[in-house]
């Protein structure tokens, strides 16, 4: 996706450093370089290929790359051009940016397994000596356990039938812009009402909008609401070109992306906005 902003394989990137002089770093990275944190998605204490078997045989043949062919659609033709495996695919990549996020894999999961052990302990019937040596065994491999664990769950969640019916369930459509308008940050999917994890998406609420800029000129958006789709659509492109930039700013974590260094004024304006905020991931999320 980040392959939309790029020229010559190369995005142009602002970074708030605080110990920086100039506080805002402008960079060049490549795309390739970009948003990759090595061994995000590696199982703890095995070894290759079987650490990687949840890139190499989950998040790239069953998430990434049905997706990328849903995206190369909705790029050339509009929602309007999407089969059904193309929806699927494209609701199943949506769903997935909620737990692929680090603040998720290494923050949420291994207390959400802690939680599960404590009360796994409070529950367990058997002999004294049976639950001794359990409790040796998990105190042993703690570590490994709450860093896989939460990588199996996350996975699940990917695929989670409720999940992935609210969000095909969904009105879907684009909104495209004349030019280059749109950011895109390291946590990409922007969403109303915000949630407390990055790229969170709050399927239980009816008004939930789903808003993901999947070019410098379109950006994707989903709801059920009625009213939030009627809002949208009579708002003027500027307006919502604003709206999605200033909370790509606002919810990311150390990079926003731009296909030139036209907007570079307005992230620099709004990087010192939430510095000055002390902005801590937790956001009202995407509004107008």
């Amino acid at each position: 996706m980040l392959e939309n902003w790029a020229t010559n394989g190369r995005l142009t990137s602002y970074q708030w450093i605080a110990d920086s002089p100039k506080k805002v770093v402008i960079g060049s990275p490549t795309v390739r370089g970009s948003c990759q944190i090595e061994d995000l998605y590696a199982f703890y204490g095995l070894s290759v290929p079987a650490r990687n078997a949840p890139e190499d045989e989950f998040f790239t043949p069953r998430v990434d790359t049905p997706a990328a062919g849903a995206l190369r659609l909705l790029r050339s033709s509009g929602v309007a051009a999407l089969a059904s495996r193309h929806r699927e695919a494209w609701a199943r990549f949506i769903v997935s940016f909620g737990v692929r996020t680090p603040e998720t894999m290494r923050s949420m999961g291994p207390a959400e397994f802690r939680n599960a052990m404590e009360i796994a302990r409070g529950t367990a019937q058997g002999p004294p000596e049976l639950e001794a040596i359990v409790t040796g065994l998990i105190a042993r491999n703690m570590h490994a356990l709450e860093r896989n664990m939460p990588l199996k769950i996350a996975m699940e969640l990917a695929t989670d039938p409720a999940k992935l019916n609210a969000v095909g369930a969904m009105q879907w459509w684009l909104r495209r812009f004349d030019k280059n308008k749109l950011l895109v940050s390291d946590r990409p999917l922007l969403a109303y009402p915000g949630t407390r994890y990055p790229c969170g998406i709050p399927l239980d609420n009816p008004d939930c909008l789903i808003a993901l800029p999947i070019a410098p000129n379109m950006v994707f958006f989903a709801s059920a609401s009625r009213g939030i789709r009627a809002e949208i659509r009579r708002t003027v492109p500027s307006k919502i070109a604003h709206a999605i930039n200033t909370e790509s700013v606002m919810s990311c974590v150390d990079f926003v992306y731009a296909s030139d260094d036209s907007l570079g004024q307005f992230v620099r304006s709004q990087l010192v906005k939430k510095a000055e905020r002390s902005v801590n991931g937790i956001s009202e999320g995407f509004r107008l």
